[in-house]
């Protein structure tokens, strides 16, 4: 079995370990290291866009992606499961300040159908999107896994 939980659950080999040492490196601070440079124009390029950003987890690309789609405040509809909810120790509260509906998915998946019923619980008047309202949240995100 291979257990891709995390990069910290396997050790490099040792040729790993050799290439690691004859990188070249450089700062990525100030985006002078030309490995991360690399990648990032290699995934811009696969992706078809101008850039890229190298993000070391993925915790932290979830975070930063809440976080550029809301403001304090929003609401983000979100699977009952969703590592964004469930595995990011209170990230979205704390670093984003929007609260997290929940829903009950397949694994992160979850349709229109489901948010309609969320939504429309607290707001029964409504379809899929609460009317504009200084009292209620915005939704503003929708996660999926």
């Amino acid at each position: 079995m291979i257990d891709l939980r995390s990069d910290t659950i396997t050790l490099p080999t040792s040729e790993m370990r050799e290439a690691m040492a004859q990188a070249p490196v450089g700062d990525d601070v100030y985006g002078e290291d030309p490995t991360v440079n690399a990648l990032e124009e290699r995934v811009a390029e696969i992706i078809g866009k101008d850039a890229a950003i190298y993000m070391s987890s993925g915790t932290m690309t979830n975070q930063v992606a809440v976080r550029t789609h809301t403001e304090p405040g929003d609401e983000i509809l979100i699977d009952k499961n969703a590592h964004i909810y469930f595995y990011e120790a209170g990230g979205t509260a704390a670093l984003s300040g929007v609260i997290c509906s929940l829903i009950s998915g397949e694994r992160g998946v979850f349709g229109a159908k489901e948010m309609e019923a969320v939504i429309s619980e607290k707001e029964p008047h409504t379809t899929i999107m609460r009317p504009v309202d200084l009292h209620l949240p915005r939704t503003k995100l929708v996660c999926l896994e």
